[in-house]
């Protein structure tokens, strides 16, 4: 709903504004009621520091001034400010996955790779699971499920099929990826105890 104050706060944050136009039968409502506004009434358009492109009836000195919106005719700004919104997207970002000890107990996680979609050659790297979904169109995207932990053998063995399958489409990827990466081995198992040594070792 609009008030005096943010018609105020529109008329003063503004790069520039068109005064004085008169409104065509059917052609604006008004936003709080939804009502056609008559034709004939003074109205002005604002552009504003945010890039928007507001119509409010009356001119700058009204003191009632109320917001209306177009229904037809769409200006050449609404157009072109409709498509860059509609085709801005974000970029994916390099984030290498993080599991967690809840993902340990579980066994397995999804991860989530990209490569730009018009170079077969271009690094494919791991992305977020937000990245993923948003699927920026310039990028193509793969997901898989890795076993991070469980029995050292299973674990290479079910890992480099996965790593197998993916070379097929994203050449490259196993440069990125090795069957025990992540990997933890079970608690109290013969690598753990070994993997403590190790790490005592070096102390």
């Amino acid at each position: 709903m609009s008030n005096k104050k943010q018609i105020r706060k529109i008329k003063a944050n503004i790069e520039r504004t068109i005064q004085g136009l008169y409104t065509k039968p059917q052609e604006f409502i008004y936003e709080q009621t939804g009502g056609f506004v008559r034709p004939g009434m003074v109205y002005s358009v604002y552009y504003t520091l945010s890039k928007k492109e507001v119509y409010l009836t009356g001119i700058t000195d009204t003191s009632n001034s109320k917001v209306i919106k177009r229904t037809k005719g769409r200006t050449m700004f609404s157009t072109y400010s409709n498509l860059k919104s509609l085709t801005r997207q974000e970029y994916p970002e390099i984030t290498p996955v993080n599991p967690s000890e809840s993902d340990y107990r579980i066994g397995r996680i999804t991860r989530y790779f990209t490569q730009k979609a018009n170079d077969r050659n271009a690094d494919t790297f791991e992305v977020s699971k937000e990245d993923f979904n948003k699927k920026n169109n310039l990028y193509r995207y793969t997901s898989f499920r890795w076993r991070i932990s469980g029995k050292r053998e299973e674990v290479i063995r079910d890992n480099r099929r996965t790593i197998r399958l993916q070379e097929i489409n994203y050449p490259g990827i196993s440069k990125l990826l090795f069957p025990l990466q992540l990997w933890k081995p079970p608690k109290n198992s013969t690598e753990s105890l070994q993997k403590k040594l190790l790490l005592l070792k070096f102390d």
